[in-house]
């Protein structure tokens, strides 16, 4: 082969290039090795020490290779700081730094923001949305805002939350105009959250906030096959079994509005158009000709773009009002100028199969609502000052079977302590 090729092989593709051999070597036979059988050493070997003796040697061992050290498991993403989301609404309003939300984390559900003390978690504001889908309220989300003049940077934020949550299932980036906002989001089964940071295209991103939410858990057993479908985005916010006459019912509270959207409250974009539904669903048993299935006995949309009047179903209460040991559903409906307080009310139960209603009583402008075994009491303010209500007491009939007016009354507002005089 010529040399020049051999080399240029060897360059090209790494092909060592075969040994040339002297004529002469290559006459000479070839030695034959013995291999030595145990306990014989080869001829002209010196003998080795026997082993277990001073002074002898064992062949060298490869060290063992330790195994890794196992890394302790993401811990669940529901807190960060002071603020935890899986406390009750009862143990949230027992935090210190949430006083100034106690007052209205009283009701049953809802959402409130509050100013909280900046240290040591750099937090300043907790916006906080509940339901009562559990003994104890349940909290379903917590937007922790951060003092824009001494938020932490994304970086350091990440690499933090990271050591904690794991890695993040989602990131996200958009751009608005000069500005460029990210999202970081960690879930498991239960819990969602997420990191919303914001910078200038050309500076370095500092956090906004951090978003806790607990995800919708999914349905089992024979509400399995609950599918209420009355609009996109449709969100299950408490679903109940109860029993009507021995056989299994299914109180469905459903809304348009995320956790987020819920906890922004009414400073959020999507709280205007929002959309709510209720609906009673009864299991059938199954026939010849079909399955087991849920089927609606009846329900109630509210809010959207196409409603006038815009109302939204704002609290759901199952107790027994009438003593008859069966459950009654009492719902209420808000309007954009009621707040928390109630613009239409109903109470219904199920008798034979078929709903029927207690008590219905709509056109109230901020009314409160008051329930007690047998009594229904509704107060209604009188004009948009509030210079006085009116209070109407409604007592259970159970010869007719309804709530009828028992009495009404008018309430003079109270004076004001005299130091606002």
């Amino acid at each position: 082969m010529n040399a020049l090729a051999l080399i240029v092989a060897f360059a090209l593709f790494g092909v060592p290039a075969p040994v040339r051999r002297d004529p002469a070597l290559q006459a000479t036979p070839p030695r034959i090795e013995k291999t030595p059988q145990p306990g014989q050493r080869e001829p002209g070997t010196p003998a080795q020490p026997a082993p277990g003796r001073p002074g002898s040697q064992q062949p060298a061992r490869a060290a063992p290779v330790p195994a890794p050290a196992p890394q302790p498991p993401p811990v669940p993403p529901r807190r960060y700081g002071r603020f935890d989301l899986d406390l009750t609404k009862e143990q949230l309003a027992r935090v210190p730094d949430l006083r100034e939300c106690a007052e209205a984390l009283r009701a049953p559900s809802g959402h409130a923001e509050c100013t909280v003390p900046r240290d040591p978690d750099r937090i300043v504001r907790v916006q906080t949305a509940w339901e009562d889908s559990r003994p104890g309220g349940e909290v379903v989300a917590l937007r922790l805002l951060f003092d824009p003049a001494v938020a932490p940077a994304l970086t350091d934020l990440e690499w933090q939350l990271t050591r904690g949550w794991g890695a993040p299932v989602l990131e996200q980036l958009r751009r608005e105009k000069d500005q460029k906002i990210l999202t970081l989001q960690w879930e498991d089964a239960e819990h969602r959250a997420t990191l919303e940071a914001q910078g200038a295209l050309t500076q370095p991103s500092r956090a906004v906030a951090i978003v806790l939410e607990r995800r919708q858990p999914p349905l089992a057993g024979e509400l399995l096959g609950l599918h209420p479908r009355p609009f996109p985005g449709f969100r299950i916010k408490v679903v109940r079994r109860m029993e009507w006459d021995g056989r299994p019912y299914a109180l469905v509270w459903g809304t348009s509005l995320t956790p987020l959207q819920e906890a922004i409250g009414e400073s959020g974009p999507a709280w205007a158009s929002q959309r709510s539904y209720i609906g009673l669903w009864r299991l059938e048993p199954s026939t010849a000709q079909r399955p087991r299935r849920w089927r609606a006995m009846w329900e109630r949309a509210a809010g959207g773009d196409d409603d006038d009047d815009s109302q939204r179903v704002s609290r759901v209460e199952t107790r027994d009002l009438t003593g008859d040991g069966s459950p009654d559903v009492e719902v209420e409906l808000s309007c954009p100028a009621c707040g928390r307080a109630a613009s239409e009310v109903l109470v219904k139960t199920v008798r034979a199969g078929k709903p029927v209603d207690l008590l219905v009583k709509r056109d109230l402008f901020r009314a409160q609502v008051e329930l007690s075994p047998g009594t229904v009491r509704i107060r209604e303010p009188e004009g948009e000052d509030d210079e006085g209500s009116t209070v109407s007491t409604y007592a259970y009939d159970r010869g007719k079977g309804a709530f009828v007016l028992a009495r009404e009354e008018r309430v003079a507002r109270p004076l004001p302590p005299p130091e606002e005089q």
